[in-house]
């Protein structure tokens, strides 16, 4: 197998900060009240685990100390399952979190894989909360504005009067505020000129009273404290979220002040205090820690004052280089098993589709406007930061492939029925499958996976590797585990520059810029776990500053959205470049506000996921599942699901009763000593024959009790982070990038940046505006007839006594299907027969050809069809492709045209290219770029000497005339010759040869819409018929 992705040179390991025995110690025997006491005095009493305690929960560590202090504990219950709960964490659990788990950097080695801790194990890492600096900062913007400079908030739409924030960090009696707006007025589309560099609050205000004479200074000034507090106006003090230490900056900016604030002092003590506490013994900070939460609650009375991390202190870090090797088999069968899954994002497919109703393929259309409920279509219909006013039920569907769907039935049965704790996955047994193969572009570029690992001796002392995927299994892209932690790594402007350099070496940087985006969330604490350097090109930053300088920043208004290859892009418009958007942090994006969530989402589009399993699907259901292994991974471990069914479990229950009913359980299903109680990717290791710990399940089960989920603990192999005869638990984070493949030359259909407003009058055409748009409903039944005749003698009608200049018509499904009717001509003919068009259409409604019919405004596709200059003949071809789809619906209905819709279909296409004037090796080439070679191969066998000859242009298409049906059909087609050859000859003098082809295949779809309906794989169909057709004729041709 090739291998998909290759190393960054470096990796995260993860460890607990206590060694594992000290939970399999304490939790290995039951022991009575008396003894428990004594054992739950000398854990509390333990300096690093009061003060891991301590940073985590002040509320726990007061209760603790209490409890240490003789005092009775009320609750006590509760009190013992938290300490039982925390002491689990810090010998077990390795996901970075306060004093209780660190993080340190290791490197690949042809050498053996050693981890060894050094004399001192571990370093604090604390600095201010962003809940904290905020805070500050916000009290500062209130009080000191005349000293700061603004810049206006990047995250503003402007939309007709008003002025909107996409998102705010501001509450209303606790409760999250959504969208702010503002009215947009002169002064202030004035400001939001002035300020879109920094700008200083004076000579700001004093440029607004010189323009504005008529306000007086304390108007202006109010006017610009309301867009200071609610966040329109950004100061110098909001510190970037991608720098590394944003305490240090507030530090600096108010250094810079022109007179001196109290508060600088406080905060300089505050920061020696804090890297005073930093070079503290684990253990022994505790004093320090709540002098420092004192000073720093003084200054500003928040909940959260501090983040502390651990920083893990290695001495030998290393992995030997074969594991990437290994993780590469593992994705290459992971990735060939997610080909077998149909899961076309629900959502976003739908919301494509609506994309394309509203604003057609070739459309560049403003982000901020796309997601706006009125003047665009909302965001996706599973987005809630505003959610759509619209409502749609869509069916959420995951579909795996049958012969993957048997082969894990047949796995599971066999399991169960040899007693087997284990599935195995086999690659010659997947390769029988017939998966499609992996395609190269619909993997990641990049991704992480976490790993925890454990070594394992045999008889002769060779030692191997375990390999156990991790809860949160990893990411979907390099880097998001390491931006929080930057801080503490030796060099993190290199890693991340590497890592920037290796996405751009993946993608035609002529196209691309990659571009990181951070802002400041609602609940501002979040913004701890967006901390994080990058090196991407440029940045994003809103409610806050970016680390980049003004030439590296883009706003939200320059962002557009079209569609490429059925997948979403994201262009800027001032530098005409594509964006690579990157996020280095694990912050959850369904909390996001729409227009970063979209923009993260569509980054994703179309890329398969390593850890979307196909068993999850087929096991679903199943309250057992052995564990799931592949060559020395386990890539999921052997699982239990505890239900009311299995486990007849009430609120009344007592402790005795469900200890007995889970005792019988744990017979019943072979359940081992060691599980996780797990909670997504939360876990808490139980020993099942420890009473403390059964305690802790039946308080789970009689609080939370809907399923259950038991894991299997790791139990093959040791731990291989080593300290003297102590070993703890770890976990890899591996980032991995992928191997660039051969460079395959494509044909792109280029496309121009929309230029032309929306709200245009040369895009927006209202009824009589030179057009009549109607929507003719209820026409699903009798559509061909509609067409072919009250539609065409209505209208030809009216464009032989010269009341309009043309006309056309497609056909639509918005949901309900309909025919889409647009009449062309000056407005006062438009405005004299609409009366008698209501006639005309009240008669079909009484012929029960249409059930009823809207008027709406034409919003014509400009840019699918050329650009401006172009769309007014592109109009002329759809009037006499009309005239073509007419004729062959009648000639078809009264039987003196006798193909059929394939070779209709075939004939007609061949005909427009050979019009449009595209060469025949053009033609070729064109086709087969759009279907596969194997795609209805066995239909056009059948047919081959039929359609080698009817679909022959040669001596102007001799081998159809000589067919009745030909001749007739040649005819016709021949209606729409001169206006589309006009219209190829315009394409290729105004635009780039490529788009030409982009045009033409939007007018064919559109001629089949026409002809046969919708139905794109027919369309499909006749488009490789065609292809094979006309690769037959190649000796013919040349």
């Amino acid at each position: 197998m090739k291998d998909l992705y290759k190393n960054m040179n470096t990796f995260m390991v993860r460890t607990p900060t206590f060694q594992a025995n000290k939970y399999f110690n304490f939790f290995d025997n039951n022991i009575d009240l008396n003894n428990l006491k004594d054992r739950l005095f000398e854990i509390c009493s333990n300096p690093d685990f009061r003060e891991a305690i301590l940073v985590s929960s002040r509320t726990l560590y007061n209760t603790l100390i209490d409890f240490c202090n003789g005092k009775e504990i009320k609750k006590f219950d509760y009190f013992v399952q938290s300490i039982y709960k925390y002491l689990i964490r810090m010998s077990i659990r390795p996901t970075p979190f306060g004093l209780f788990s660190g993080v340190d950097f290791g490197e690949y080695t042809d050498e053996e894989t050693s981890f060894l801790y050094n004399d001192n194990k571990f370093e604090k890492f604390a600095r201010p909360d962003l809940e904290w600096i905020i805070s500050i900062v916000k009290d500062l913007e209130e009080n000191y504005f005349s000293y700061l400079t603004f810049k206006i908030n990047d995250g503003i739409f402007i939309k007709g009067n008003r002025a909107l924030l996409i998102h705010s960090t501001l509450k209303e009696d606790n409760n999250r505020i959504g969208e702010i707006s503002v009215r947009a007025t002169k002064p202030f589309m004035r400001t939001y000129e002035l300020a879109k560099d920094c700008v200083e609050y004076g000579k700001l205000k004093h440029m607004l009273l010189e323009e504005y004479s008529n306000a007086d200074e304390k108007t202006i000034e109010g006017f610009l404290k309301q867009l200071i507090e609610k966040e329109y106006l950004i100061s110098n003090l909001r510190p970037p979220l991608t720098g590394l230490d944003q305490f240090d900056y507030i530090i600096n900016e108010l250094k810079k002040f022109e007179i001196q604030i109290p508060i600088i002092s406080d905060l300089i003590d505050i920061k020696n205090e804090i890297d005073s506490y930093n070079k503290s013994l684990f253990g022994k900070g505790e004093e320090a820690y709540l002098k420092l939460c004192k000073k720093m609650k003084d200054v500003s009375n928040v909940k959260n004052l501090l983040q502390v991390d651990t920083k893990l202190n290695l001495k030998e870090k290393k992995i030997n280089k074969k594991i990437i090797s290994e993780i590469n088999d593992l994705m290459n069968i992971l990735f060939r098993l997610s080909m077998a899954i149909d899961n076309p994002e629900p959502f976003l497919s739908r919301y494509k589709q609506e994309f394309v109703e509203k604003y057609g393929q070739d459309r560049e259309i403003s982000l901020l406007e796309l997601l706006d409920n009125d003047t665009g279509i909302g965001g996706p219909f599973n987005y809630e930061r505003p959610s759509n006013n619209r409502s749609l039920d869509i069916a959420i569907t995951k579909s795996v492939n049958g012969n993957v769907r048997d082969y894990f039935s047949e796995k599971y049965l066999y399991a169960i029925k040899n007693k087997e704790n284990s599935i195995v996955i086999k690659d010659n047994e997947v390769k029988d499958l017939e998966i499609e193969e992996i395609n190269y572009e619909n993997i990641p570029d990049s991704l992480e996976v976490n790993i925890i690992i454990k070594s394992q001796t045999n008889e002769n002392n060779d030692i191997s590797l375990k390999y156990n995927i991790g809860p949160n299994l990893g990411s979907t892209s390099a880097g998001k585990s390491f931006g929080r932690f930057s801080h503490m790594m030796d060099n993190p402007s290199n890693f991340f520059k590497s890592l920037n350099a290796e996405i751009k070496n993946l993608k035609n940087m002529d196209e691309y810029v990659t571009c990181e985006i951070s802002y400041l969330p609602n609940e501002v604490r979040n913004a701890n776990v967006t901390r994080n350097i990058h090196e991407s090109d440029y940045e994003i930053s809103l409610f806050t500053n970016g680390r980049k300088d003004n030439i590296s920043r883009l706003k939200l208004d320059d962002i557009f959205i079209g569609i490429e290859n059925n997948q979403f892009y994201a262009k800027s418009k001032t530098l005409n470049k594509k964006l690579l958007i990157t996020m280095n942090n694990m912050l959850n994006s369904q909390a996001a506000p729409n227009a970063i969530r979209f923009l993260y989402d569509i980054s994703l589009e179309g890329k398969k996921l390593w850890y979307d399993f196909p068993w999850n699907d087929v096991y679903k259901n199943f309250s057992y599942v052995p564990a799931i292994k592949y060559k020395n991974f386990t890539i999921c471990p052997e699982t239990w699901r505890l239900n009311r069914i299995n486990m007849k479990i009430t609120k009344k229950t007592e402790f005795n009763e469900f200890r007995e009913m889970f005792k019988n359980y744990c017979s019943q299903y072979n359940v081992p000593k060691y599980v996780y109680l797990t909670f997504a990717d939360n876990r808490i290791l139980l020993n099942i024959e420890n009473e403390e710990c059964i305690k802790i399940l039946f308080h789970e089960c009689k609080n939370t009790f809907q399923e259950i989920v038991l894991n299997a603990y790791e139990c093959e192999g040791s731990n291989i982070v080593k300290n003297g005869d102590c070993d703890y638990a770890c976990e890899l984070v591996i980032p991995l990038i992928k191997v660039k493949k051969d460079e395959i030359i494509q044909t792109k259909f280029s496309k121009k940046l929309n230029n032309i407003s929306s709200l245009s009058s040369n895009r927006i055409k209202d009824p009589f505006d030179e057009w009549i748009y109607l929507k003719l409903y209820g026409t699903s039944s009798s559509a061909d007839d509609l067409i072919a005749y009250s539609i065409s003698e209505y209208c030809n009608n009216l464009v032989k006594n010269k009341n309009i200049d043309k006309y056309f018509f497609m056909r639509y499904v918005d949901p309900e299907q309909h025919i889409r009717l647009r009449l062309n001509g000056e407005e006062n003919k438009l405005l004299e027969i609409y009366p008698d068009l209501r006639k005309w259409l009240n008669s079909l409604k009484e012929e029960g050809l249409m059930t009823h019919f809207s008027l709406d405004s034409y919003d014509r596709e400009i840019e699918r069809y050329g650009g401006l200059e172009l769309i007014d003949i592109a109009e002329k071809v759809f009037y006499f492709d009309s005239l073509v789809t007419e004729n062959i619906l009648i000639q078809k209905r009264e039987g003196n045209i006798t193909f059929s819709n394939e070779l209709i279909g075939i004939i007609s296409e061949i005909h427009y290219m050979e019009s449009f004037g595209i060469k025949y090796e053009e033609q070729v080439n064109y086709l087969r770029s759009q279907v596969s070679q194997s795609d209805y191969r066995d239909d056009f066998k059948k047919n081959r000497r039929e359609y080698m000859k009817l679909c022959n242009s040669n001596e102007n298409w001799k081998g159809l005339r000589e067919r009745d049906s030909g001749a007739l059909l040649l005819t016709i087609l021949n209606i729409r010759h001169e206006i589309v050859r006009c219209y190829g000859i315009k394409v290729r003098e105004n635009l780039l040869s490529s788009t030409d082809l982009s045009i033409l295949d939007s007018v064919i779809h559109l001629h089949f819409n026409r002809l046969f309906g919708i139905d794109r794989e027919f369309e499909k169909k006749v488009r490789a018929l065609a292809s094979h057709c006309l690769y037959a004729l190649k000796h013919f041709k040349i």
